[in-house]
Order: structure tokens, then C-alpha cells, then sequence
């Protein structure tokens, strides 16, 4: 005898038992899936900080009973326990629900969308808007759907969590988590396209650089927040400074003296970095107009210009940790991988300075907070960056280094600086940022990293045409029989500054096949590898195909060498930057799977092998593209390690 088969929801019952927590938990969410396959829960909600649980039928149906009318009510917890429920709004516009037993009171949550008068659901759905900055979409929603009749018990968790996923509420929820001595990744880094709308505007499926998207939506969306609140929106929208095209679109004109200048008090007291920058170019953009905030400008410099990166509280060294595990944890879930690295390099810029500002505010302890976050997902953004280089060939992971970041905070200060030289006036701010002298942004900063590109503008072309008397002396470098490894210096030393031409780039190529793919009079092995780096470098930014393929040979040449050998890592790096000379993802995908293969298939040992496989395992989860053509390096590499 056979036995029945198994319904529809019956598969589909034992199927969610291995589905992932977070699917599962979206798929639940979704009434329409619930209803197909007869999915039935018994929902119970914790309440207070002891934890009492009640199933939500039971409170949300006494809920109805009061918002109607009823005095009280009782509900039973699932420890037995009887709670009365009542609605202590005396003059509110809005019900006040308390559950109390014995001495112990909570009070609600806002459940007015579970009343039947209209009135009640729209002026909560107001409220909630107005407190959370929801955006005009998701507020419309809601509002059609209350506007016609109250939630039903499985749409007010949706509604909450809809509510909450806002940068407003995040912060909150955070700060509270800091305070109680725990957090998660899953709480700093929301998995929620809606939640990163919400903090630095919707990508709209256009833009191909961050200078257009600060034209375009970014305006909009910063001057959303100007509309929403004046105070609460000016901070938010300094959480979007990581570039300057950005805050020359932020205005101040709706705050009044008392609350810009606290405001500005509030950056330099409990800001984050990227704030402080912002509030700079604001400021000295301002200040002729609105002298009230031109005392805090220099405070601004000195904190940023004193922070020590050897310290152990070094704000540099945590925002940076903090951009690498919301970058690195974006990569992970694949959250923006239909939107261009610039886009989602924003969100994480935006995220990881909403969480430093509030570890400032919470006042703990730096070092074990940025070690933790670098840790748990650099290998992720490492790998994920190369990969960007395809698009975005002119940032590579590297200059995420607190050092770099600082040295890119000094050049905007600087050019700030420049653009309104008059507001600077005389005295020690002007001297900070345009003098020369020993505490000048100009005698810290080193040579030309101020001007590198920042991780928002990989996809741009560097605005400095290559000087003359510079381009001469490359080509006499480059241009000779004489060719050795000081040829190449003045070449990848502007390759992030300037904008070189594939001819340049091709003279390198050339140079390279005429010494035969030998660098005479190398100094060390770093030289040697400071040489390989730059020049991969410069064939991602010309995109010279041409001087990629001549530098694998010389990597090829070097990677063992028993006086100047380097690491498969190294090796591996140079790769991967090179690659980024083919912009098209075919071309790109065969050229550095065929490179990557070759080198998983080179001499190494037991140790680097396991740490090329977890970087191949890393950039292949990032970019699955590559599968294609880095199989049979993966297969090789699995069966060493």
C-alpha cells in the first residue's frame, strides 16, 4: 500500500526547515506566500526588558477591544500571568497602551493601525512618518492601506519593521545595543535596499559617476531631509560627505543662528569624521553670510589634522575599520550588486559614519571595536575592490589605509581652502590650511597623496593633464636602450595623480619587451615590488591591454626569483589591478582567469596556497562571473589546501 503524497504545503513546510534564517524570514513576511501554502504561526511577542512573552493574537485582539472603547482588559502570558491593559491617554491625540501587574508596568508600542477609526490610524501613520523620515513611497503605501481599513495581526510586525528600518531608528538601536555590551553585524549592517534609500537617496539606474548622482538625486534626497526636519536633517545629511560635489549641495538657509551653530557645536563635540569634513566645506562655504559658525571651523581642522594614527583612540583608524566591514559585509550579500561600486561605496561611507558617531557618542573604547570590524570582512571589500577596478579602475582597496583616508581629508580641506580663500580671513585657520608653516595641512601631508583619488571617484578620469616638463621626462625615461628599474619611477608615480595617456602607457609596454623583462640595477625586493604595483596601476588607469600583458611576464619573471622573489599574495594583487585594463567583463574575466590560473598553478607553499584559495574564494563569491575561467584554479588550489 502506498502512501498519500505529500501536499503543496506540506513540501513547503519541510523545505523552510533548510532555508537560510534570513530567507526564511523574508518569505514569512510575505502574506501572499503564506496564504498560497497555508502557512499558519503562533506568533508571540517580548515586551519590556524582562522579557514577557504574549502571543500577538491575544494582545493585538485586546488591543482592538480598547482602542473601541473598553476600559480594560486582560491577557494571560505564556507564563500563566494576568496583565490588565489599559489606555491612559488622558488629552493625547493619540492612545497611550500600558500593560501593568502588580507594581511592574510597560507601556505599548504604537498600535493605533489596529483601531477602526480612521482619524486614530492616520494621525499614528503621521506621526510615525514625521519621527522615522520614511520616504514618500513607502509613506503612500501605508497610506492607502490604512486610509481604507485597520491592520490585520500578520501586517503590523511588516508595518513596525517598515517603520524601524530607518537611518533614525538605526541609530537609536545601536547606541542602545553599545550600552548594553553587545552587538551583531546584522544590526550595524542592515541587509535592506529601503534602509540604504533612506540614508543617502535611491540610485536611479543612470548615473555613471558620483558628480552626476549629487546633481541628480542626491539633491533631491538632501533636499528632502532639509524639508523633513532642519536640525535632525542637516546632521543626517552630513552622513553623505564623502564627497565634495555632495556638500556643495547642502544648504543651511532653513536653520536659524541658535540651532546652525548647535549644530555645528554638536559635529566637533560628538560628529563623526566625515561629518566634520562636511561641516568644514558648509561652513567656509557659508561663513561670509553666517559669520556665527566661522569659530568652530578651526576646531574642525585640529581635529581632524591632530587625530594621531598611532593611538589606539585614533578616529581615522575607526572609520576606516568601519568602512571595510559595511563595504566588505555589502559585498557579502550581494545587497547593491546591480548599482555601480561608486553608489554602494556611498552607502558604505554613510553607514560606517553613522556607527563612528555613535561610538563617539557612547564613549567606549576604540581599539577592540576597529580590530573586530577589520577583521570580520576585509577579505570580503579586498576582494570585492578588484573586482570594482573593472569599472572603477582608479581606486584600488589599498588606499582604504587610515593614513590614505587622512591624507584625502587634508586635500579637501585644502582645496576648500583654495575655492574660499577670502572667508578663511587671517590668523591661524588661513596658516592651518594654506600656510608652510611646521602645523600646515602643507608640511604634514606627503607630496601628493592629498590628490589621490577617493573611493567615490575610481570611474573618473583624473581632471590634472599630465605637466609638460613631467611628460618629457618620461619619455626620456622610457624612450632609451638604456632602461632600468629608475625608468619606470616618474611614470607610476603619477599614475594615480595625472592623467596618462595609453602612449605612455604603451612606452612602458615597449621598454618592458626591449630589457627583455629584466629591471637592471634593482635596489631590494620592495623597489622591485613598488615597481611591479605601480605599473599595474598605470595599465588599469590608461587601460592599456598592451602593457598588462607585458607585465605579467615580468611577474612571471620575478614571482620566484631567489634574490627579489615576492609572495603569491603580491603576486596575486598585481594581477588583479592589472586585469582592470580590459573594461568589458568577457575580456576582463578571460584575462585574469587565464593569469590567476597560472599562478594557482605555480610553485608554492602549503601556507600560501590556503591563503591564495581563501582571496580566490572571496573574489569568486564576489564576482561569480569568474567561474568561468577560474575553476580549474580553484580545483588546484582546493586539492593543496
Amino acid at each position: 500500500m502506498t502512501s498519500p503524497p505529500f501536499t503543496r504545503a506540506e513540501l513547503a513546510q519541510a523545505a523552510m526547515q533548510h532555508v537560510p534564517p534570513l530567507i526564511r524570514e523574508t518569505l514569512l513576511d510575505d502574506r501572499a506566500f503564506r496564504q498560497e501554502f497555508s502557512f499558519k504561526t503562533r506568533a508571540v511577542i517580548s515586551l519590556g526588558t524582562s522579557g514577557i512573552a504574549i502571543q500577538c493574537k491575544k494582545l493585538f485582539d485586546a488591543v482592538r477591544a480598547i482602542l473601541a472603547g473598553s476600559e480594560k482588559v486582560e491577557i494571560i502570558d505564556e507564563e500563566s500571568r494576568t496583565w490588565r491593559l489599559r489606555n491612559e491617554a488622558d488629552e493625547e491625540p493619540l492612545p497611550v497602551l500600558v500593560l501593568s501587574a502588580g507594581e511592574e508596568r510597560i507601556v505599548l508600542p504604537d498600535f493605533a493601525m489596529l483601531s477602526s477609526d480612521v482619524g486614530i490610524r492616520m494621525r499614528s501613520l503621521e506621526q510615525a512618518v514625521a519621527d522615522a523620515n520614511l520616504l514618500v513611497n513607502a509613506k503612500e503605501r501605508w497610506s492607502e492601506l490604512l486610509t481604507e481599513r485597520a491592520l490585520e495581526d500578520d501586517e503590523v510586525d511588516i508595518y513596525h519593521k517598515d517603520i524601524r528600518n530607518t537611518p533614525v531608528h538605526l541609530e537609536w538601536a545601536i547606541r542602545n545595543e553599545i550600552d548594553a555590551g553587545h552587538s551583531s553585524i546584522l544590526s550595524l549592517v542592515p541587509n535592506s535596499r529601503n534602509y540604504y534609500n533612506r540614508l543617502v537617496g535611491a540610485y536611479d539606474g543612470r548615473c555613471a559617476s558620483i558628480k552626476d548622482y549629487a546633481a541628480g538625486p542626491g539633491r533631491t534626497f538632501l533636499n528632502d531631509l532639509s524639508e523633513w526636519r532642519s536640525y535632525d536633517g542637516f546632521l543626517l545629511g552630513l552622513l553623505l560627505a564623502s564627497h565634495s560635489t555632495l556638500t556643495d549641495e547642502m544648504y543651511v538657509d532653513h536653520l536659524d543662528g541658535d540651532n546652525l551653530v548647535k549644530a555645528f557645536e554638536f559635529i566637533e563635540a560628538q560628529g563623526d569624521l566625515l561629518s566634520r569634513l562636511g561641516a568644514f566645506e558648509v561652513g567656509l562655504r557659508i561663513c561670509q553670510q553666517r559669520p556665527e559658525v566661522k569659530p568652530v571651523l578651526l576646531n574642525l581642522v585640529r581635529l581632524i589634522r591632530d587625530d594621531d594614527l598611532e593611538s589606539d583612540q585614533s578616529d581615522f583608524k575607526l572609520f576606516s575599520s568601519l568602512f571595510v566591514l559595511v563595504d566588505g559585509e555589502l559585498s557579502r550579500t550581494h545587497l547593491m550588486s546591480d548599482t555601480p561600486p561608486f553608489y554602494r561605496r556611498l552607502a558604505s561611507l554613510a553607514q560606517a559614519a553613522l556607527l563612528h558617531r555613535v561610538i563617539v557618542q557612547s564613549g567606549i573604547g576604540y581599539k577592540s571595536f576597529y580590530e573586530w570590524a577589520f577583521s570580520l570582512r576585509f577579505e570580503s571589500y579586498y576582494m570585492q575592490s578588484f573586482a570594482d577596478m573593472r569599472t572603477e579602475p582608479r581606486w584600488n582597496p589599498d588606499l582604504v589605509d587610515a593614513s590614505q583616508i587622512k591624507e584625502d581629508f587634508f586635500g579637501r580641506l585644502m582645496i576648500a581652502g583654495n575655492n574660499y580663500a577670502e572667508n578663511l580671513g587671517e590668523g591661524e585657520l588661513r596658516e592651518a590650511i594654506l600656510g608652510d608653516s611646521e602645523q600646515s595641512l602643507k608640511k604634514l601631508s606627503s607630496f601628493f597623496r592629498p590628490y589621490y583619488p577617493g573611493p567615490l571617484e575610481g570611474a573618473e578620469e583624473s581632471p590634472n593633464p599630465l605637466p609638460e616638463e613631467l611628460a618629457h621626462t618620461i619619455d626620456d625615461q622610457l624612450n632609451t636602450d638604456d632602461v632600468n628599474a629608475s625608468s619606470f619611477i616618474a611614470l607610476v608615480n603619477s599614475a594615480l595623480i595625472f592623467k596618462i595617456t595609453s602612449g605612455h602607457a604603451e612606452l612602458a609596454a615597449k621598454a618592458l619587451r626591449l630589457g627583455n623583462y629584466s629591471l637592471a640595477n634593482l635596489e631590494d625586493q620592495s623597489q622591485l615590488v613598488g615597481i611591479l604595483n605601480g605599473l599595474a596601476t598605470v595599465a588599469a588607469a590608461s587601460r592599456s591591454s598592451a602593457l598588462a600583458e607585458e607585465l605579467r611576464i615580468l611577474v612571471r619573471r620575478y614571482l620566484n626569483d631567489a634574490q627579489f622573489g615576492f609572495s603569491i599574495d603580491e603576486a596575486m594583487r598585481m594581477c588583479l589591478v592589472a586585469s582592470a585594463a580590459h573594461q568589458e567583463l568577457i575580456e576582463w574575466r578571460e584575462f585574469a582567469g587565464q593569469w590567476l590560473t597560472e599562478l594557482a598553478f605555480s610553485e608554492m607553499e602549503k601556507n600560501d596556497a590556503e591563503i591564495f584559495f581563501s582571496r580566490l574564494t572571496a573574489l569568486l563569491h564576489s564576482t561569480p562571473e569568474l567561474w568561468v575561467s577560474c575553476a580549474r584554479a580553484e580545483a588546484a588550489l582546493k586539492a593543496i589546501c
